[in-house]
C-alpha cells in the first residue's frame, strides 16, 4: 500500500510538473521577455494622399509596413531632405528613426502639355538609427531608399498653354503624392 501510495505521489507531481511547463500554461512572470534572434529582410513603406491632403505644405502620410516588422506608422515631411536630418516614423510597436545620408536628388516638370500633367519625384538615402529607435526598433540597424511622388494637374492660361509655376498649385482634383521606402532591416539585435 505504500508503494501504491508513493507511485500515486510520483505520479501526480509529475503531472503537476507536465501541466507547469505546457504551452497552455507558464509559471514565468508576465514581464518576463523571450530572447529572439536577429531577423533581417526587406522592410517596405508605402502611402498615398490625395486632392488636397497631398498638396499639404506639410504632408503627413499613413504608412503600412511589411516584412520583419509588420505595422502601421505616420511620418510628417515637415522640411526639405537635408543630410543629417532626422525622422521619427511613430508605430503601435515602436518608434523606428532614420537619419537622411545625403538631400537627395529631384528630378521632374511638365509630363503633359496637353494636360499640363506636372510630375516631381524625390529619391533620399538614409540610415536607420537603432540607438534612437524604441520597441521592436531598438537597436535595428540597415539602410535604405525613401521616394516621394508628387504629380497634378497645373491650371491653363486663356490661350491653353501650362502655368508652370511654383506660386501656382496644381489641381486639387488631379494631385496625387506617394511615399514608399525599402530598408535592408535587422531587428531584435
Amino acid at each position: 500500500m505504500k508503494n501504491l501510495a508513493a507511485l500515486t505521489a510520483v505520479l501526480a507531481l509529475a503531472a503537476g510538473l507536465a501541466a507547469c511547463t505546457s504551452s497552455g500554461s507558464s509559471t514565468a512572470p508576465a514581464t518576463a521577455t523571450a530572447i529572439t534572434a536577429p531577423v533581417s529582410g526587406i522592410e517596405t513603406l508605402s502611402g498615398k494622399l490625395t486632392g488636397s491632403a497631398s498638396m499639404s505644405g506639410i504632408p503627413v502620410f499613413h504608412l503600412r509596413l511589411t516584412g520583419p516588422v509588420g505595422t502601421r506608422a505616420t511620418i510628417s515631411l515637415s522640411t526639405l531632405p537635408e543630410k543629417g536630418t532626422s525622422y521619427t516614423l511613430k508605430t503601435p510597436v515602436g518608434d523606428l528613426v532614420v537619419i537622411l545620408d545625403s538631400a537627395g536628388t529631384s528630378t521632374g516638370g511638365l509630363k503633359s502639355a496637353k494636360t499640363c500633367l506636372y510630375a516631381t519625384t524625390t529619391t533620399v538615402p538614409f540610415t536607420v538609427d537603432g540607438a534612437s529607435s524604441t520597441g521592436k526598433f531598438a537597436g535595428a540597424a540597415g539602410t535604405g531608399t525613401a521616394v516621394f511622388m508628387f504629380s497634378g494637374d497645373d491650371p491653363k492660361f486663356s490661350d491653353g498653354t501650362c502655368i508652370v509655376s511654383a506660386d501656382v498649385p496644381a489641381s486639387a482634383k488631379t494631385a496625387v503624392a506617394t511615399f514608399a521606402a525599402t530598408i535592408k532591416l535587422t531587428v531584435g539585435r
